[in-house]
């Protein structure tokens, strides 16, 4: 390992807080609730300078998944560097350890980028651009009558990896779901199971300014707009933006995953955090 770069321990906490708060917009209680709710199951490497991190990087445990292949992965996430350390190789150092070990380890790792940039900046180490969801925006015009109900974080792991059995996709633990149905409610979402013409259908979803945010759902876009409107009831908004597979629903918008050593071509990625 590179002699600056170390694993953060619970004492880098505060530091690691710091960085965050410095490189995106969340507030301090949210990423205090990260870590409490996170640090134990996740990887975070440490870029030290004069005995404190300067700049991080977290990976989180997942496997890609291909009917009878299955290839052990990493998400990126939460990558950021205090601002008198940028342009200075700290993220670059970062990055050839964690891709030297997945070389050496025969994992993939993958990420949301943020912006268009910073997209080049991985690619320049060897990421390539996959697994596309678009963006989809509906204004539902029906009341359809539906049977609604919660989802525990266990339930909606079972009825996504039944959804998903037949395609390459990304699998998920429990308690990665968990932090992800724990998340989807600090934003005052909802983790919801539905019932229509006996089959059972999840979503996951929060409001923001007048539209549900539909992070991920195994309903058509159809069948969106169809049931839209009671939807929209039930989370106090207006309008629909879904993210969905870029080859089952047309968009205005398509976000890309970057995938670095996947075994596994294309595969349906989401459920990640930028």
């Amino acid at each position: 390992m590179h002699d600056n770069i170390r694993l953060a321990e619970i004492a880098d906490i505060p530091a690691l807080c710091d960085i965050w708060q410095q490189c995106f917009a969340d507030g301090r209680d949210y990423i205090e609730l990260f870590y409490k709710s996170n640090f134990e199951r996740i990887k975070i490497y440490a870029y030290i300078k004069d005995g404190r991190p300067v700049s991080m990087l977290h990976l989180v445990d997942a496997d890609f998944i291909c009917k009878d292949k299955t290839q052990p992965a990493k998400l990126i996430y939460a990558t950021g560097t205090l601002p008198f350390c940028r342009k200075k190789g700290c993220m670059s150092a970062l990055i050839r350890q964690v891709t030297a070990e997945a070389k050496n380890g025969g994992y993939a790792l993958f990420l949301k980028p943020s912006s268009p940039s910073t997209a080049d900046f991985y690619k320049s180490f060897g990421f390539e651009e996959q697994a596309a969801l678009n963006i989809v925006n509906i204004s539902p015009a029906v009341n359809q009558p539906l049977s609604v109900c919660d989802l525990s974080f266990g339930d909606y792991n079972r009825m996504r990896e039944a959804a998903l059995n037949d395609i390459s996709h990304v699998k998920w633990n429990d308690a990665h779901i968990k932090w992800c149905v724990d998340e989807n409610e600090y934003y005052s979402g909802k983790t919801l199971g539905i019932k229509y013409d006996n089959k059972d259908y999840f979503l996951l979803g929060y409001p923001e300014d007048g539209t549900l945010i539909i992070n991920e759902t195994d309903l058509s876009v159809n069948q969106l707009g169809e049931f839209g409107a009671l939807l929209c009831s039930v989370f106090g908004t207006e309008n629909i933006k879904a993210y969905m597979p870029a080859d089952c629903a047309a968009g205005a918008d398509t976000v890309f995953t970057l995938l670095y050593n996947s075994e596994i071509e294309n595969p349906y990625i989401n459920l990640i955090m930028i």
